[in-house]
């Protein structure tokens, strides 16, 4: 994907407690009899307004969770409901040129997915400061590294 605007921090929720962990949740993909498989958390979210914030992590295994997103979002707010923050983490590249990343996903009225980059984020970016506090909060949690590496998040030029 090439350079998204950075997430808001307000879009952000406090995490609470994890409520699913599943390395190999199968998710639905874009044809009826079509799945993929990812590693699905999901955490009860800590604002004044109760909800889920949920990770699905690429592990390269069927269909893209990037092409799936849409279908991903519906299944999990059926099951989580309406008041949940969907994040799509790709770890980097074992081989080859990337990055580890972590993305906002929200849907349109129409169901499409739109994405927002909460890390890493450029430095000169305004939304920077707030977003790279959420992560040294909560991000070892999301991303397991420790709190110690997100006080740097790399500018997308390289």
């Amino acid at each position: 994907m090439a350079a998204l605007t950075p997430a808001s921090p307000a879009d952000l929720p406090p995490l609470g407690a994890l409520v699913a962990d599943d390395p190999s949740w199968r998710y639905p993909a874009g044809g009826l009899a079509r799945e993929g498989v990812a590693h699905l958390r999901v955490w009860l979210t800590a604002g004044p307004e109760p909800g889920h914030l949920a990770v699905v992590t690429e592990v390269g295994l069927a269909a893209s969770v990037t092409e799936s997103a849409g279908h991903i979002w519906a299944a999990l707010a059926r099951r989580y409901g309406p008041r949940l923050v969907l994040l799509e983490h790709y770890l980097a590249p074992e081989l080859g040129e990337g990055m580890e990343t972590l993305d906002l996903v929200r849907t349109g009225t129409d169901g499409s997915p739109h994405w927002s980059r909460v890390w890493p984020t450029p430095q000169d970016n305004p939304r920077h400061a707030g977003l790279e506090l959420w992560m040294t909060a909560y991000g070892h949690q999301i991303v397991s590294r420790p709190v110690s590496e997100f006080d740097f998040c790399e500018d997308d030029d390289g």
